[in-house]
Formats: structure tokens, C-alpha cells, sequence
């Protein structure tokens, strides 16, 4: 039988499945990290449970940066279905698989959310710095100010993923139909689906609209790229990073944690709220497959639990 290497069998699995780049990558990772604790010259055949066990104990120790539950469950899911591909075809002359039951019990913890007071007092900060940039004429903390308020509105208003507004192109912001397409290649499922504009989001899309417009971007090529409208960023197109960075410069200037990820489950909280609320509504908004998925996304109202417990009397 050949001798089968890592690198062997994740090529092995991907010509069999038509993966996009980033589930590739989500494969990829989770091998890299194993073979850097087991050793690099370390074959899939060796792979014993037992040097398994010893990685998951490096992984929730300190040295081991005390990974999340939810991260170690990730990387030995994608490890097991390697395993699982190589037994199935005979590629390696093991009989058991393992990373079989080797994930960990993950705690549910509430959604993180954002309240109407910690958005409205973003919103200031953001209003502030966008005045002082025009008083002062030269950059700010969070230059170009206008362009991010754009994302922030965007993530507010929508939900969507971070990696689907990085992919999102001038031709998926239909302004005449009030209709952005949040693209199949940035969902966790691959499934495009549609989002309203709204009457508040409208003015910022068309503002960046009109900009990309003005500085000569296509309607093939990134819409939200910060380093085609600011005098400071140099990069071709815009990464999770240079958000990231955003997001971090505004939680410090607010004193509380923000992220794009936290818009999406804000906004699936707060429609799940509202009086005539419905599910499948919430469901089509964030694109999710499924209802169960949805409901993860859900916070229970603590009103709506004690007007509940309080119609028993």
C-alpha cells in the first residue's frame, strides 16, 4: 500500500468534494495544527487515540492558549471526517477512526446582543468623529469615518456575515428594487439569499454606491473597500482584519465589545421581540437552512418568560 501522507489525503478528499476555498481552509487548519503537536513526519496510519487524547489536553491547557470547547469540537470533526474518508477507500490500513468520539460536551452561553443604548451611543461616537474629520480636514481614529458608518448601518440593518459583505460586488445593491443579495460564497450553507433595504440603510448604500462610482470601481469588484476611498490604507481589497480593527478602535472608544457578529444576533433578538413576530421571517433574514439553527440565534425575551409565568395565576 503506498505510504499516505497528510497532504496525500487531504487532496484525496477535496477531488472527491467540490469545496469552496474556505471550507478547504476549514480542513487544512485543524491538519496543521494537529501535525505541529504530533510531528510533522507522523503518517495518518500512526495516528493512534491516544496521541488524539494528548492533543486535546495540550489544547485546553494553558500552553495550549486554553482553546474554546467549540473550537477543539471544529478541528476534531473536521480531523474525523479525513479519517473516515482514508478508512472508507482503503487508503490507510487502520480499521477504527481515531477521532471518533472524541469531541467535548460544548456549553450553551447566551448570544451576545447589543442594546439600543450601546448602538445609539456608537452611532454618536461615530457622528463625533465624523464632524471632527470635517472640521480638522485630515484623518481620524476612524478614517474614512463616512465609509465606516456605512459598514456599521450595513451590519446593523441586515445581519449579514462579515465574509458577505467582504464578497459583496455594486451589482448585488439593487437601490431601485431596495433588495442586496448577500452572496452564496460568504454563507456558511452556500445559499444566496435576498435582504431588504431599509429606509434608514438606503442613504448610506447610496452614498458608497455614488463613491465607488466616482473613484472608478466596477460593478464586478469589491463594493466595501475601505482602501479605495481613505488616504492611509494601501491594500487591494479589504480584509476581515481592516474590519476587525474597526470594530475594535469603536468598542474602545465606547467601552463595550462590538462586532459584525453581534449586529446579526441583535437583530434576530430583537425581531423575535417584536408583537407579530415570526420565525420564519428571522430565518429567511440571516439565510439560515433550517429552523433549529435560527433558534440559536434567538434570545428569549425575560418579559415575554414572566408575562408567560404570570397568566398562570
Amino acid at each position: 500500500m503506498k505510504t499516505f501522507t497528510f497532504d496525500d489525503l487531504l487532496q484525496s478528499y477535496f477531488s472527491e468534494r467540490w469545496l469552496t476555498e474556505r471550507s478547504r481552509i476549514s480542513y487544512s487548519v485543524p491538519v496543521k495544527l494537529f501535525r505541529r503537536f504530533v510531528g510533522q513526519d507522523k503518517l495518518p496510519a500512526e495516528v493512534s487515540r491516544d496521541d488524539v487524547r494528548e492533543w486535546r489536553e495540550f489544547c485546553f491547557s494553558e500552553e495550549g492558549r486554553n482553546l474554546a470547547h467549540s473550537s477543539w469540537n471544529n478541528y476534531c470533526r473536521h480531523n474525523r471526517i479525513l479519517f473516515k474518508h482514508a478508512i472508507d477507500h482503503a487508503l490507510i490500513d487502520i480499521s477504527y477512526n481515531p477521532f471518533a468520539k472524541m469531541e467535548v460536551s460544548s456549553p450553551k452561553k447566551r448570544k451576545k446582543t447589543l442594546s439600543k443604548r450601546q448602538v445609539d451611543m456608537a452611532r454618536e461616537a461615530i457622528s463625533l468623529y465624523k464632524r471632527i474629520e470635517v472640521h480638522q480636514g485630515k484623518p481620524s481614529m476612524l478614517h474614512p469615518v463616512w465609509f465606516w458608518e456605512a459598514v456599521f448601518e450595513t451590519f446593523y440593518h441586515t445581519g449579514i456575515r462579515l465574509t458577505q459583505l467582504l464578497l459583496m460586488k455594486p451589482e448585488d445593491v439593487n437601490l431601485k428594487s431596495r433588495v442586496l443579495t448577500a452572496t452564496w460564497q460568504g454563507a456558511k450553507n452556500n445559499r444566496e439569499h435576498f435582504v431588504p433595504i431599509s429606509n434608514a440603510l438606503y442613504p448610506h448604500l447610496e452614498n458608497l454606491l455614488n463613491s465607488a462610482r466616482a473613484v472608478g470601481i466596477q460593478r464586478g469588484e469589491q463594493l466595501f473597500n475601505v482602501n479605495r476611498f481613505s488616504v492611509r490604507h494601501r491594500m487591494e481589497t479589504m480584509d476581515s482584519w481592516q474590519v476587525e480593527s474597526f470594530y475594535q478602535k469603536l468598542s474602545q472608544i465606547c467601552g463595550y465589545q462590538m462586532s459584525p457578529h453581534r449586529f446579526r444576533h441583535t437583530l434576530g433578538t430583537e425581531l423575535m421581540k417584536e408583537p407579530d413576530r415570526n420565525l420564519h421571517i428571522v430565518k429567511a433574514l440571516l439565510g439560515h437552512s433550517n429552523i433549529s439553527t435560527t433558534l440559536e440565534y434567538v434570545e428569549v425575551d425575560i418579559g415575554s418568560l414572566r408575562s408567560a409565568i404570570e397568566g398562570r395565576v
